[in-house]
């Protein structure tokens, strides 16, 4: 993976660290070498006057005196009332710098008059006749309280040279370990730092190919950290649509296949059926009665299963109203039992159906839509219930609702088929081959959902089912 981002910022901050090292270096440097030179100042300048104090007037040992002091590598010139030279000192240079008499005096021209006057002179300045600055202190001296002469001092700053080298390595290694006391610590840092950004990008990368399994780890506590956090929420969710898409996209396969299966049936059949009537295979009265009636039961069959589609469609599109009101549900109740008693005899299937008592059965509902309800689950009762097994319906009265219970002992339902029966274009595989194409329950499900009541299914296979929903006082 390309770290630029990483790499941009550790860059930025090694240069920003690096000038600002430079700039305090060069700060430093210019400082402690004005201060240094100022405390050189005020030290040669101590030393002159105190040398001229002990020396009042103009004597030869005056000069010597201040070299032994000072050192040899000073300039030491004098100058009496006149300014004419009178002492001067030119120490032997080793760095080849020649001193020039005659261009000291043009230099030291602007300070005579004032140090004759009375006045003492000290700085740090560049003097005719010599290339490098140079620290100057002049003095006057007296006699008997009169001034009778001018004595100048004059170190070059070259002379320092070596100490501010040793200086500068100093606060070279200073910074170099400082630097790397810092950048180290920092570098690491960031790359821990960085780590979930680069786990982020390969876990980006895997989704853009279709995984999203992937995940990273969540130690930090900071806005890193939370963006980890956000990040495996965001992969977590897209998993798991990842999972219903494709288990959608199956569904509605299957869903083809079963409708494409079912109206394939009818249609044959009532193609084969007009073919032999139209090549008038029948004689018979009779015969021909027969067919035309088996042509007008499976185009009974078409109209209903394409009138459940629409019915599906139009309930999850919000294109049906759903008006409640208030209804007996044991009215409800005995119109079930007129409607599948008959059908219960003919299958040899005891029905049992619970009224309710205690003057708690009215209800806020849809009388219809709870009548189309009931029949979707007992016909899928009935449906899945052998000869001599059970169906029944039974309510229970809670504080705000009634629950009503539609349970059957017949073959039951996969765990895994569970969460899926009430889908739009789900349908268990193995009530494939019996009539019917699973819509039912579907409508059923947006039934309740419309009437903003809850429904659910309990089931285990070889045990029966239970569907069960809810249906308010208010």
């Amino acid at each position: 993976m390309n770290h630029s981002l990483f790499k941009k910022i550790f860059r930025t901050i090694g240069i920003a660290s690096i000038v600002a090292v430079s700039v305090m270096i060069l700060f430093c440097s210019i400082t402690l070498k004005q201060y240094f030179l100022k405390i050189k100042l005020e030290e040669i300048q101590q030393k002159v006057e105190d040398t001229i104090s002990q020396y009042d007037i103009m004597a030869s040992k005056l000069p010597d005196r201040l070299e032994n002091i000072l050192g040899n590598d000073v300039i030491i010139k004098g100058y009496d009332n006149s300014k004419q030279s009178i002492c001067k000192i030119y120490p032997k240079r080793e760095d080849g710098i020649i001193i020039d008499d005659i261009k000291i005096k043009q230099g030291l021209e602007p300070y005579i008059n004032t140090v004759l006057g009375g006045n003492s002179i000290k700085g740090v300045t560049k003097i005719y006749g010599l290339k490098e600055d140079s620290i100057i202190v002049g003095e006057p001296i007296k006699q008997d309280g009169k001034i009778v002469g001018a004595i100048f001092v004059i170190k070059l700053t070259k002379d320092f040279a070596d100490l501010f080298v040793g200086f500068y390595v100093v606060l070279m290694i200073s910074v170099v370990l400082v630097l790397t006391s810092t950048i180290i610590p920092i570098y690491l840092s960031s790359k821990k730092w960085f780590k979930p950004l680069d786990d982020m990008t390969n876990a980006t990368m895997s989704m853009a190919k279709g995984d999203y399994s992937i995940r990273i780890k969540e130690s930090q506590d900071d806005e890193i950290g939370d963006l980890a956090r956000a990040f495996n929420e965001l992969t977590l969710r897209l998993e798991q649509n990842d999972k219903e898409a494709k288990l959608l996209d199956q569904m509605r396969k299957d869903y083809v296949a079963n409708i494409s299966h079912e109206l394939k049936t009818p249609v044959t059949s009532i193609r084969a059926v007009a073919e032999m009537l139209n090549d008038d295979a029948f004689s018979d009265k009779l015969d021909r009665k027969k067919y035309y009636s088996m042509i007008l039961r499976e185009s009974m069959r078409l109209e209903v299963l394409i009138k459940d589609m629409l019915e599906l469609s139009n309930l999850q599109a919000g294109n049906v109203s759903v008006k409640k009101d208030q209804v007996d549900l044991n009215d409800i109740l005995d119109e079930i039992y007129e409607k599948f008693e008959v059908i219960a005899n003919d299958l040899d299937i005891n029905l049992t159906i619970k009224k309710i008592e205690n003057n708690k059965s009215i209800v806020f509902t849809n009388y219809n839509r709870i009548i189309q309800v009931l029949v979707i689950l007992l016909d899928n009762a009935f449906k899945f219930t052998g000869e001599e097994g059970t169906v029944s319906l039974e309510t229970s009265i809670e504080k705000e609702f009634i629950r009503v219970v539609v349970s059957d002992t017949g073959i039951g339902i996969d765990e895994e088929d569970i969460p899926f029966v009430f889908d739009r274009f789900y349908k268990v595989d193995k009530s494939r081959q019996s009539m019917g194409t699973g819509i039912g329950l579907s409508i059923a499900s947006e039934i309740i959902r419309h009437l903003d009541e809850e429904i659910y299914v309990e089931s285990n296979v070889g045990l029966g089912s239970r569907f069960v929903f809810t249906i308010h006082y208010e």
